[in-house]
């Protein structure tokens, strides 16, 4: 993996991760449905390792998997859980990003700390996510975000639909042993 992408696709790869992050933080659902295929699907993999060099590589390399708090599933379901928090951070905003690409541009990986404000209550909210996107002719497919998920429930901030049943997915999958498969496709 390299921090500076070689190759067309991976460049290509890089723009549409980077386009994705920058429309979430201008809060336009019209440009992150661009980046996103009919089937996409978005992993949330609770991790405390995102904090520190080290932890941050050990996800980029799949030595460390996380677990799978929430399975959104489908673009439909992508857009109304990212207008969600629209709605509930002000600002939506992620800093020191940091980018990660694979030689073929197939896996991009995003690292930043969460700068936001709970709109509702005035909370400071400071996470720190690594995000894999897996594009696909120029489309994300799939994401699986890693982040302190106890962090983000004490803020109680209630869920939408999409949130509500991308955590039930995620508790069904718990209850029969199965599991988000962060890398599996």
């Amino acid at each position: 993996m390299s921090n500076s992408p070689r190759t067309a696709a991976a460049q290509a790869s890089l723009a549409v991760a980077q386009d994705f992050i920058q429309s979430v933080e201008a809060k336009d659902l019209d440009a992150v449905s661009r980046t996103l295929t009919v089937d996409a699907r978005q992993l949330f993999m609770h991790s405390r390792r995102t904090k520190t060099s080290d932890g941050v590589a050990a996800i980029i390399a799949g030595r460390t998997k996380g677990f799978c708090v929430a399975d959104v599933q489908g673009k439909s379901e992508i857009l109304a859980y990212t207008n969600a928090l629209f709605e509930k951070f002000t600002p939506l905003v992620w800093r020191d990003h940091e980018w990660t690409v694979t030689q073929n541009g197939e896996e991009v990986f995003f690292h930043g700390q969460g700068d936001m404000i709970v709109a509702r209550t005035g909370r400071t909210y400071k996470n720190n996510y690594v995000t894999r996107f897996d594009i696909e002719e120029g489309k994300i497919v799939r994401m699986a975000e890693y982040a302190d998920a106890f962090m983000y429930a004490g803020l109680r901030v209630r869920p939408n639909g999409a949130e509500f049943r991308a955590l039930l997915r995620a508790v069904k999958r718990m209850a029969s042993f199965g599991h988000c498969a962060s890398r599996a496709r």
